[in-house]
This record gives structure tokens, C-alpha cells and sequence, in this order.
């Protein structure tokens, strides 16, 4: 693995790529589809979420032209499935609708390209693993889930540590704002994106992806494992109002999971909440959902078909996920019973163990 991304490093920070000098750009590619001719097609410019240019294909082909002050991470899409990212900058620019992320003909667009390329390469190892790994355990489920967990996260670590190498010479500039979405920031614990956003520029420092992840920051440090819980406003499964307050400080721990109906993982994890439900119940254990970025119509049908008889907050403005600095779910978190926060983003057999090591110390 290390090998296999330290290639992938060496030929993004490396590689001998064109430069540029046009005071204008062009960007053009190839649609397949012909039934695409004569549609219009525009580019979105990710950080404000505004189209800033538009043009039409012609004969399976199109081209963008015009004039950028400063170069950013943009989008042009077609059709479903059919998209590009790319960075806009003055040059010629090719861009390819069926590799999503394979730009070409100027600097920073190169390394774009071979930024996709080392995270696909880390996808192909982690998949090639989890292969052997299936074959090694067989059905036993605990022990591929352990094994596929602890690999994930020495991946996830060597990744990130190759994080700020990426952001050398890169600082302030449109190639720094599309690592903000790669795998490797991803990987990089809060601590170290807190240290590489120290270091933007003032430009990258001012969009809004940065600013937004600052915030998320900030949250996930007021509301991390040992302090104190932030409270959450809402309603029940009949509307009326309920707050997470009503369960905390009633001398019980409280797991409360963060879910949607929606959400595929969120209802694989059901099974195990309600086994802690059920054990603990009676022995000073309270389960309770908490319904975000959903809808409070859809939670009784869920709550049927999932068999699932614990209290529910909806919060369907989702101001929770915000206050706690959660961008997925399932997200569940165990509350000791003053309110203090014990562990966050518990997760199957992991979630189980923990609850039940605590429960049998009482």
C-alpha cells in the first residue's frame, strides 16, 4: 500500500506537466450520447455553487471559451453519470465525461488527474484486500469486519500522512481547494486539517468549502469524547416537543443514533441497537434515535418496518448535525449519565462491545 501511494504522490508532486501562459481558456470534450446534441451545458463552480458559463454540444462535441481572473474547481454535467471535474484556468483544457477526473492540458489540471488516479489505486488495493480477507475468514462476519476495519485504518493513516506533502507549493491556489475533497484531507484526522488550514492563504481560507469545514471543526472539538453534551431540540414520533435534555441526567447512559430512513447503513445498524435496547433496558441503558435530514412524515413508517420501539427526536432542519460536526450517518454516540460524551461514531460488533464493557462495570 505505502509503495503503491507514495508512486501516486511522487508522480502528482513531480511530474513534468505543461504550463501555462493563455489569458483565455478553453475547455472541450466528447459526448457519445448523440441524442446530447443541442442541449446546454453549463460549468458549476463548486464553491459558490454557480453556473458561470454555458454553451451548447454540436456534432458530440462542445468547447467553453472565455477569460478566468483566478483559476477554480468546477464541474460541467451532461447527464447522470455523465460529468467532469475539472480546475478552470486559462488554457487549453480536455476534459474526459466518462473518467469524471481526468483533466488535461494544463498544470494544475495534470495533477488533478494524477490525484484520481492515486486515490483509485488505493480503492483497487483496499478491494484486492478485502478479497483475500473474505477468503480468509469465510462467513465468519465478526472476524472479516474486524480485519477489513483495522486495514481500512492503517490505510486511512498512511494516506493521511502524505496529506501535507500534496499541499507544498499549493497553499492558496485552485488545486488546493480540490484536495479539500480527496481522500487523503479526508483521511487526515481534525487535529492535522485544523494545522494545514492554518497555513491556506487567504484565498483558499476565504471559500466557502474551508470556512465550512472550520465550522465542522470546531463543533466536532466542542462536542469530542469527554465533554459535555450540547442539548438538541425537537419532536417525538406523535410531534410533540422532546429534547435530548429529557433523557440525559435520569441516572442512565444514553446511546443515541443519528439516522434517516433513507439511509442504508443507519438501518444496518438497527439489529444491534435493539439488542442493546432489549439487554440494557431495565439496566440503566437508554436508546434513543435521533431523525436528521429527513422528514418527520417518513418516521413511523421507518420506525415499523424497522421494528424499532426506542423514543425518537426528529429534527428536520438537522441543526443537530451541525452542532455536533456530523456530515454522515449513521453517527451514534454514548452519553455517561451526567451528560458527558464517553465515545462518538460507534459502529457494529465495536458499538456492541463497548456498550456491553460498560454496562457489566456497574
Amino acid at each position: 500500500m505505502r509503495n503503491i501511494v507514495f508512486a501516486g504522490f511522487m508522480s502528482i508532486l513531480y511530474a513534468c506537466t505543461p504550463s501555462s501562459h493563455s489569458t483565455e481558456y478553453s475547455v472541450s470534450g466528447v459526448v457519445s450520447d448523440s441524442a446530447a446534441n443541442g442541449k446546454k451545458i453549463y460549468i458549476l463552480r463548486y464553491d459558490d455553487n454557480q453556473y458561470i458559463d454555458s454553451t451548447v454540444i454540436e456534432k458530440n462535441q462542445f468547447t467553453f471559451k472565455g477569460q478566468v481572473d483566478t483559476a477554480s474547481y468546477c464541474r460541467i454535467d451532461v447527464d447522470r453519470g455523465v460529468y467532469a471535474n475539472f480546475i478552470l484556468e486559462n488554457g487549453d483544457i480536455r476534459v474526459d465525461l466518462q473518467k469524471h477526473n481526468q483533466p488535461s492540458g494544463t498544470l494544475l489540471n495534470e495533477k488533478v488527474a494524477q490525484l484520481a488516479l492515486a486515490e483509485d489505486s488505493i480503492s483497487e488495493l483496499i478491494n484486492r484486500r478485502g478479497q483475500e480477507i473474505r477468503e480468509q475468514c469465510g462467513d465468519d462476519e465478526r472476524a472479516f469486519d474486524s480485519q477489513m476495519k483495522e486495514f481500512i485504518r492503517q490505510q486511512r493513516e498512511s494516506v493521511a500522512n502524505k496529506c501535507a506533502d500534496l499541499y507544498e507549493g499549493h497553499w492558496d491556489d485552485a488545486f488546493g481547494y480540490a484536495l479539500l475533497y480527496s481522500e487523503f484531507f479526508d483521511s487526515t484526522p481534525l487535529a492535522q486539517q485544523k494545522a494545514l488550514i492554518a497555513k491556506f492563504g487567504n484565498w483558499l481560507k476565504s471559500t466557502r468549502a474551508v470556512q465550512e469545514i472550520s465550522k465542522k471543526i470546531e463543533a466536532q472539538e466542542k462536542t469530542a469524547e469527554g465533554m459535555p453534551y450540547t442539548d438538541i431540540t425537537g419532536t417525538d414520533a406523535d410531534g410533540k416537543p422532546i429534547a435530548l435534555s429529557d433523557f440525559i441526567g435520569k441516572g442512565n447512559y444514553v446511546l443515541m443514533d443519528m439516522w434517516a430512513s433513507w439511509c442504508g447503513p443507519c438501518k444496518g445498524e438497527i439489529p444491534n441497537l435493539a439488542r442493546l435496547h432489549n439487554q440494557y433496558k431495565d439496566k440503566g441503558l437508554t436508546v434513543i434515535g435521533l431523525f436528521v435530514w429527513d422528514k418527520q412524515e417518513n418516521l413511523k413508517k421507518a420506525m415499523e418496518s424497522e421494528g424499532i420501539t426506542w423514543p425518537q427526536i426528529v429534527d428536520e432542519e438537522s441543526k443537530s448535525t451541525q452542532v455536533y460536526g456530523v456530515d454522515g450517518i449513521p453517527h451514534i454516540i454514548l452519553f455517561s449519565p451526567d451528560g458527558t460524551i464517553l465515545k462518538r461514531n460507534l459502529r457494529g460488533d465495536a458499538m456492541i462491545k463497548t456498550v456491553e464493557e460498560i454496562m457489566n462495570r456497574k
